[in-house]
């Protein structure tokens, strides 16, 4: 036996420190009054507020830094990569969104970005035209911005898009209703922090890059946005005290995102994570659109290595039993590991995922045509090479109402 001591171990891990994610890799477009040391229209990648205050270190950039540094990497951690491309502060929004800008941002990224951030700093004196509720490059960005996903997410390389709320009125009811609208990879963020749209889309971008791409940005458990302190925040002129709650409802109901006040704590929170679209679209909120990109990314990563192999067939030509259960076995497990956080769980404890190969189109003619295929396909792989695989993931959900009775009585 020992000596008798007292024995002192240091222990790591105990903060909760968030680290960078791959899934908070982060495209933004920008416009400033001075080319960032890149110059104009030039992709860079910045990791931290140090190499954002090296970017824009001309003096005239300074808000653009403060907004960055502050708001950005306030939530999301050092570390997150920021791939910017900035043009001269004279350039709209809709322009700024251009595939020839979007795509350098994205390529920088070497499309990993998941999320992707569009913000101008216009010029002093600058005078907004404002239609519908915003300054009418904001409405016009968006389908604009839409097509570039839509590109994007062709190639598996999918992202979400937040646009400024540029000049916000604060007139829910003039607002744009995108209600009826199928801009599911595109979201306008409402709102001033201390007068400027820029920092609200910057912090709530940030908080996007933060959290897991199934958490809704808006999750209290997740806490207050971090803001300064005394931050003040207001919805077109009026401070969010005297918003009242159906001028929330109805931007809210019209499909924008946002901010309020935290009910149990100091500070803000983001209202939801509500996609420009249709309410009854698989994909209207963010958490959605994130986990389908990166199903999307993990499906084709499985199968491309799939490609060209050599595979037994039966009788009939196709493809054998075999083969087609590792094919299922293959994106179960792809899924599995690199999504299982990300998704609801089955009884064994893995994620939820159903796969089918081939399956039986006259048990499945529904899911054959919702997926533009109107007529049974022939299996046979010697005459037609093709394989159909559908693959469903299980979402995790979210508790949007909870409905809490309270009163009295014996127990």
């Amino acid at each position: 036996m020992a000596r008798p001591s007292v024995n002192v171990t240091t222990l790591n891990g105990q903060l909760g420190i968030v680290g960078p994610s791959a899934n908070g890799v982060t495209a933004l477009l920008l416009t400033c009054g001075v080319a960032p040391t890149a110059g104009f229209g030039v992709a860079f990648v910045c990791k931290s507020k140090q190499d954002v205050s090296a970017a824009f270190s001309n003096v005239a950039n300074a808000a653009v830094v403060a907004a960055i540094n502050t708001y950005f990497y306030g939530e999301a951690p050092e570390g997150t990569e920021l791939h910017i491309v900035a043009l001269i502060n004279t350039t709209q929004l809709d322009a700024l969104a251009a595939a020839t800008n979007a795509d350098k941002a994205l390529n920088s990224a070497a499309g990993k970005a998941r999320l992707l951030g569009l913000v101008k700093f216009p010029a002093g004196g600058y005078t907004p035209t404002v239609a519908n509720g915003f300054d009418t490059d904001v409405h016009a960005a968006v389908p604009i911005i839409q097509a570039v996903a839509n590109t994007w997410l062709a190639a598996k390389k999918g992202f979400r898009a937040l646009i400024q709320g540029a000049s916000c009125d604060g007139n829910a009811g003039s607002a744009t209703d995108y209600a009826t609208t199928n801009n599911r990879s595109a979201q306008i963020i409402v709102g001033e922090l201390n007068s400027s749209t820029q920092n609200t889309l910057l912090a709530v971008l940030g908080r996007a890059a933060r959290v897991q791409p199934q958490e809704n940005v808006g999750k209290i458990k997740t806490g207050s946005l971090k803001v300064p302190e005394n931050t003040v925040l207001t919805i077109g002129s009026t401070v969010i005290r005297n918003i009242t709650a159906a001028t929330l409802n109805a931007y809210h109901d019209k499909r924008y995102v946002t901010l309020e006040l935290n009910e149990i704590a100091a500070g803000y929170v983001v209202t939801d994570d509500v996609m420009l679209c249709k309410p009854t679209d698989d994909y209207n909120n963010l958490r959605h659109g994130r986990i389908i990109d990166n199903a999307v990314r993990v499906a084709f990563a499985t199968y491309y290595k799939e490609l060209k192999d050599d595979v037994d067939v039966d009788d009939n030509g196709r493809m054998s039993l075999v083969a087609e259960k590792a094919l299922e076995a293959a994106i179960e497990g792809a899924i599995d590991t690199s999504m299982r956080n990300q998704l609801s769980l089955n009884k064994s404890g893995s994620a939820n995922v159903s796969v089918a190969v081939n399956p039986d189109y006259d048990a499945n003619i529904a899911l054959y045509n919702q997926n533009g295929i109107s007529t049974a396909p022939s299996f046979n792989l010697l005459q037609t090479g093709t394989t159909y695989i559908f693959l469903k993931i299980q979402p995790k959900g979210s508790l949007q109402t909870i409905n809490v009775f309270v009163g009295l009585g014996t127990i």
